[in-house]
């Protein structure tokens, strides 16, 4: 039995991996100030969740709230959809729609990953063991 799509699948223009759900809220900025929650993070990119509609391919600087400083990122957008559509205000979420976009980081120098790998180790839950029953 043959099925067809409704809508054309896009894949990524590069593969992505593994991943980490932060439990902590950790927010930051586009270079032009709208700004996005990091839902998930892994040392190659992040899963950005903002009002803002980055464009798929495109390189974008951004700066993570980190601590008590801003970090400046270089990344670029794999893919992007649009996630839902928010009708309260939620964190430094506006109303209206809501994208979900993931991002390959372009590192820079060591400290850096270094934050990264931080972020995952204090900020992010683990997978529960296979066969917890959670």
């Amino acid at each position: 039995m043959e099925t067809t799509r409704k809508f054309e699948r896009f894949d990524p223009t590069t593969p992505i991996f593994g991943y980490f759900e932060l439990t902590k809220e950790v927010t930051g900025e586009f270079r032009n100030r709208e700004e996005f929650l990091i839902k998930n993070i892994s040392v190659g990119g992040f899963n950005l969740i903002s009002n803002y509609p980055p464009a798929i391919g495109n390189p974008y600087q951004v700066f993570i709230n980190y601590g008590q400083e801003k970090h400046e990122f270089q990344i670029k957008v794999v893919h992007s959809r649009i996630l839902r559509f928010q009708g309260q205000p939620e964190s430094v979420l506006r109303p209206g729609v809501v994208y979900s976009s993931g991002c390959e980081i372009g590192y820079e120098n060591e400290v850096q990953k270094s934050l990264v790998l931080e972020i995952i180790k204090n900020d992010c839950g683990y997978p529960a063991p296979a066969g917890s029953g959670l």
